[in-house]
């Protein structure tokens, strides 16, 4: 078998994981597998036990180690000690599927606890020696670039419609080259099981796959198997992302989900985001953002900074991004370097002059902050209560 250097396993905290539960009754597996293999940054620590999950938590605790039951009913148990932790979960064989949930059961089998996940990519794991257990060629593929199924594609897909997605996803984020044509010809036929899923779990995926730094390929690739018509999103227009793609390299700007997002639906933005439940700040960003795009671009330093109070940071981003040429350096520095100010008038200020509580303070509020950021925000409070000072 071949031994994989991993200088992670060395980590006091798993070392003493290892200790505890034994060295022949955990493996590590998935994604720090796959990463160490491909010399990407090492972030969550997923282990696979033998151990049922209450044994597992009673020998880590024995230890001395924290364990947080997480989902004991999916065999899931989190080591934590010092801010780090270790999800754990019992080898587990799938008993019934229905293409959004499985049903089941504990086993002490690594190979059936192989056998039910997604891309041989995932199904990789490690011993605490560093002796890679790889039983559908993952090592391979992942070195490769390539994204596929364990065993019949088609069948995977069927366990769980979501892998549609997760196999553009995982593509966006570790593949080379075309796509695997025997999971593209799989996810072609059952494309119409992704019906089935929440809209929430259809917005995470895509999400993720934004999240990419050239989703492009994979993108493209749904739209040819007409993956959009079959999610709340319907459709997508991938030239306008192309062009926020080529705005962000030119400008040197780290990937935006949200602003991916934007340029993908469009005018549909707000609805699509609606659909596909995001939060409430989510949604008030999309529509900065959406402003952002259509609006007519800061000309100058006093403009964006006049542009960037009364519209906020993602719309000022997406105006820069939406119009490229357009853009100075000075432009680019306040974008970057400018802290948007408060207002220094409040109305009990204009209270204390006066003037009687009621809706006229509201409406002389808005005419002196409309004077204060004309003025490029150099304004003092006495000067712009001065005026009032007068007439009192």
């Amino acid at each position: 078998m071949t031994k994989l250097k991993a200088d992670w396993l060395a980590w006091p905290f798993l070392k003493d994981i290892v200790s505890a539960l034994g060295p022949e009754n955990i493996r590590f597996v998935g994604g720090v597998v796959r990463d160490t293999l491909v010399r990407r940054d090492i972030k969550d620590i997923d282990a696979a036990t033998r151990y049922l999950p209450e044994e597992t938590k009673t020998r880590l605790e024995a230890c001395g180690i924290k364990v947080i039951p997480t989902g004991l009913e999916h065999g899931t148990v989190t080591a934590v000690r010092d801010g780090q932790t270790v999800e754990i979960t019992t080898l587990r064989h799938d008993v019934e599927t229905d293409g959004r949930h499985a049903k089941v059961a504990f086993t002490d089998d690594w190979l059936e606890d192989a056998k039910r996940r997604d891309f041989t990519m995932n199904a990789l794991y490690l011993a605490a020696d560093g002796t890679l257990f790889d039983p559908f060629g993952g090592e391979a593929a992942a070195r490769a670039g390539q994204v596929c199924f364990i065993g019949d594609a088609e069948k995977r897909i069927e366990e769980d419609a979501l892998r549609i997605l997760r196999f553009f996803r995982f593509h966006a984020h570790y593949g080379k080259g075309d796509l695997d044509a025997e999971g593209l010809r799989a996810v072609t036929v059952k494309v119409a099981l992704l019906e089935q899923l929440s809209a929430e779990r259809v917005r995470d995926e895509i999400c993720k796959i934004l999240a990419a730094p050239d989703p492009m390929p994979s993108l493209r690739a749904m739209t040819e198997v007409d993956v959009w018509a079959h999610t709340p999103v319907v459709g997508a227009d991938l030239q306008a992302l192309e062009i926020l793609l080529a705005a962000e390299e030119a400008l040197d700007f780290d990937p935006d989900i949200l602003m991916r997002f934007a340029a993908i639906t469009g005018t549909r933005a707000s609805s699509a985001a609606r659909v596909l439940r995001m939060s409430n700040r989510q949604m008030k960003t999309l529509k900065a953002i959406r402003h952002g795009f259509d609006s007519v671009p800061p000309v100058d330093a006093k403009s964006m900074r006049a542009f960037l109070y009364w519209y906020g940071p993602e719309a000022g981003q997406a105006a820069v991004l939406a119009h490229t040429e357009a853009q100075g350096e000075d432009v680019l520095q306040v974008l970057a370097n400018w802290e948007i100010p408060e207002l220094p008038v409040r109305g009990q200020d204009l209270i204390i002059l006066g003037m009687k509580p009621s809706p006229e303070i509201s409406q002389k509020l808005r005419q002196i902050e409309a004077r204060w950021v004309e003025s490029d925000f150099s304004l003092s409070k006495e000067v712009l209560l001065a005026p009032l000072k007068n007439v009192s």
